[in-house]
């Protein structure tokens, strides 16, 4: 029996530079609900219409002899390159921001989830909305998906209320979480955030350190609001520890999608500690990678000078053979290396496997001994 899948398909545009991302390029695609008919590689780019002429008139050749509707390009475009594309080539068109909303809104088990998606899409909507209420009034295009300049004057307005209402309502949620964090603060907790790329096992990290069952899996983002869990890992003569699991990084992350996801953010920035996630089983070009996109959020949202932890993660996916390259001694080693040569000094970087269990003991120890050398500093600011 043939299982046909129930992904819609796509035309895929990319850039020749980010071929090397590929794998995660089209695991984000198909998170999406998409299927890449055809990837189509790219090494320049055209300020009006994004695809240069070649490429669309190619482009609308394809499209004419199959039967697909929509192209995924993943850049973020210009609200002018969307609707020229869509004009061009009479498909839709769906960009990176597009793409990671969409898998997002899959995702968003929350009140506050749900807002900062919507006002995401909705920051993400506006200047199209803008672009196109331009060009209709040049004649360019019949008004908003055929609706007519009044129809898009009405959506426009609509657009920004709901975003007005919809920041007001998040700045509330803001507050309330800086409230809670600040209490815990006057009672002596530390806050340690768990961060990395995503699908590092940051999760199934915060499983191991709480015992609980959070949903973990293969798919992208499945966290979008911080967990918190109080532990006690270190005794009482130290106090209690507050864990935060949050949502997982990746490369080229849209700054819209970095603004929406403030509330997120905040919980970092406030930390007293991290608690770094990096997938050791990748090879090392892959993971300097990643560390390096995490260190870029990490310096744009104001990050700096506090303890990181690193947990070299999965290193059961590793070649148990002495002879084998995939040594977690030399991994660790060359982390280290590379995290110097961003000025970041690791308090500790220990070898785990959240999934398996391993070293889970080592890395509380590693916790524990940073807790110890914060408490008497966090306690000196207090009073």
């Amino acid at each position: 029996m043939i299982i046909k899948s129930t992904r819609e398909t796509v035309i895929l545009i990319i850039k020749k530079d980010d071929v090397q991302y590929l794998d995660e390029i089209t695991a984000v695609v198909r998170e999406a609900g998409f299927e890449p008919r055809n990837i189509v590689k790219i090494s320049k780019t055209d300020t009006s219409c994004y695809l240069p002429y070649g490429k669309i008139m190619k482009l609308k050749y394809e499209i004419e002899n199959s039967n697909v509707k929509r192209i995924c390009v993943y850049d973020h475009l210009k609200p002018r390159q969307i609707t020229c594309l869509m004009r061009e080539l009479n498909v839709d068109v769906v960009d990176q921001v597009m793409l990671l909303l969409r898998i997002f809104q899959m995702h968003a088990g929350s009140k506050e989830a749900l807002l900062q998606i919507e006002m995401a899409r909705l920051n993400h909507e506006l200047p199209l909305i803008r672009e196109w209420i331009r060009r209709s009034k040049m004649g360019e295009l019949p008004g908003f998906l055929g609706g007519g300049r009044y129809a898009i004057d009405i959506q426009y307005e609509h657009v920004k209320r709901r975003l007005a209402k919809i920041r007001k309502e998040l700045a509330e949620l803001r507050n309330k979480k800086r409230s809670e964090r600040e209490r815990r603060r006057r009672s002596g907790w530390i806050h340690i955030a768990l961060i990395g790329y995503t699908n590092a096992g940051k999760t199934s990290l915060f499983n191991a350190l709480t015992n609980l069952n959070k949903p973990t899996g293969d798919e992208l983002f499945t966290t979008l609001t911080p967990k918190t869990y109080a532990l006690n890992i270190c005794g009482d003569e130290v106090g209690k520890i507050v864990l935060v699991d949050t949502i997982g990084f990746i490369k080229k992350l849209p700054m819209e999608i970095v603004e929406a996801f403030k509330v997120v953010l905040e919980e970092i920035k406030a930390a007293d500690i991290l608690l770094f996630v990096i997938d050791a089983s990748k090879d090392l070009h892959l993971m300097y990678n990643e560390i390096g996109t995490a260190l870029d959020i990490l310096q744009n949202i104001g990050f700096e000078g506090k303890p990181i932890i690193v947990a070299l993660n999965k290193i059961d996916l590793l070649n148990p053979n002495p002879e084998s390259k995939r040594n977690i001694d030399d991994i660790a080693k060359s982390v280290t290396e590379y995290l110097h040569s961003k000025n970041v000094n690791a308090a500790r970087i220990v070898p785990i496997s959240a999934l398996k269990n391993i070293n889970i003991d080592m890395l509380k120890e590693s916790i524990c001994q940073v807790v110890h050398q914060l408490k008497p500093l966090k306690n000196t600011c207090m009073y």
